[in-house]
C-alpha cells in the first residue's frame, strides 16, 4: 500500500505523537527511578557479598539477592534502557534532527546512569552515586525538551507559488 499526499502529514503526526508519548513515559519512569535511587542510597543495605562484583554479576545480584527496593530500582533502570532505545527509533522516524539528537542524548544519560548504578552495587562508591544522579538529570532534561518543544503536528511547508 502506497502513501498518498494526504496520508503523509497524518503519518508524520502519528509518529510525532508516538515519540512525545514515549518521551513522557521515559520522564515518568526517570522520576520514579530517581526517587527509588535516593531511597536505596539512604535506607537500603547492599549485601557485602556484592562488593567487587563485576558488571552483569552486580546487576543479577541486585535483582536476585538485594533488598526489594534495589531490585525494583535495577529492573526499572533496565526497562528505561528499552524505553530509551524505542525513543531513539521513534525520533529517527520523525526525521527531525532536533528529536534525534535529544533522544540520543537521553539514551546516553540512561546508559550512563544504568552503568553507574551497576558499578555502585559492586563498589558502593559515592562517585558512582553522583554520576547516576547527573546522568539521570541529563536524561530528564532531554526528554522534557522532546515533550515540550516538539510540535504536536509536522510543520507544513507551504507550496511555492506558480508563476
Amino acid at each position: 500500500m502506497s502513501t498518498t499526499a494526504e496520508q503523509v502529514p497524518q503519518l508524520a503526526s502519528k509518529r510525532i505523537n508516538a515519540l512525545r508519548s514515549n518521551a513522557l513515559a521515559a520522564l515518568v519512569m526517570l522520576v520514579l527511578e530517581f526517587g527509588l535511587g535516593v531511597f536505596v542510597n539512604l535506607y537500603a543495605t547492599i549485601p557485602s557479598s556484592d562488593h567487587g562484583a563485576m558488571f552483569l554479576t552486580a546487576l543479577g545480584d541486585a535483582i536476585a539477592n538485594g533488598p526489594l527496593s534495589l531490585a525494583i530500582h535495577a529492573v526499572l533502570g533496565t526497562l528505561l534502557l528499552v524505553t530509551g532505545v524505542i525513543c531513539v527509533v521513534r525520533a529517527a522516524l520523525t526525521r527531525t534532527a532536533f528529536n534525534r539528537v535529544l533522544s540520543v542524548i537521553g539514551l546516553i544519560g540512561i546508559l550512563g546512569a544504568w552503568g553507574s548504578g551497576v558499578g555502585f552495587v559492586g563498589t558502593q562508591a559515592d562517585g558512582a552515586s553522583l554520576s547516576m544522579a547527573i546522568a539521570t538529570g541529563v536524561a530528564l532534561l532531554s526528554y522534557t525538551l522532546v515533550v515540550f518543544r516538539t510540535p504536536r503536528s509536522p510543520v507544513e511547508v507551504p507550496e511555492s507559488p506558480t508563476v
